[in-house]
């Protein structure tokens, strides 16, 4: 996702599967990951939906940057981006929005003034 973000937008961003321990000091940071799905064909394809939480210190950096996540996620699917450091790992082949971005306020762990999230969910289909 990085890559993609760098390559379409010249930006760089934190991102991870999981909420980091020290997430406030990552900003801009994306957390994206497999939130449901079911494997089509447990050997080839894959279709999970994954959800997308981008935070910035503004809201509107955090819907910029949402936006781009989104560009940059259909751009590796349309692209069928296959990571080079893991050999067999799957290649994306598929894009679709299900939701969002949408803003969210936060939660009780996440309620700072200073604290902007969008979320969303797309699927994607990975394939061997």
């Amino acid at each position: 996702m990085d890559t993609y973000l760098k390559k379409e937008f010249g930006r760089e961003a934190a991102v991870r599967v999981v909420m980091p321990n020290n997430w406030l000091d990552l900003f801009p940071l994306v957390v994206i990951r497999k939130s449901s799905g079911t494997a089509r064909n447990s050997n080839h394809l894959d279709s999970g939906v994954f959800t997308a939480h981008c935070f910035a210190s503004t809201r509107r950096d955090a819907s910029l940057l949402a936006r781009q996540v989104r560009a940059s996620l259909a751009s590796a699917c349309r692209d069928r981006f296959r990571s080079e450091l893991e050999p067999g790992n799957p290649g994306l082949s598929y894009f679709k929005e299900v939701t969002g971005p949408l803003y969210s306020s936060g939660d009780t762990q996440l309620n700072h003034a200073d604290v902007h999230r969008f979320v969303a969910s797309y699927i994607v289909y990975t394939h061997r």
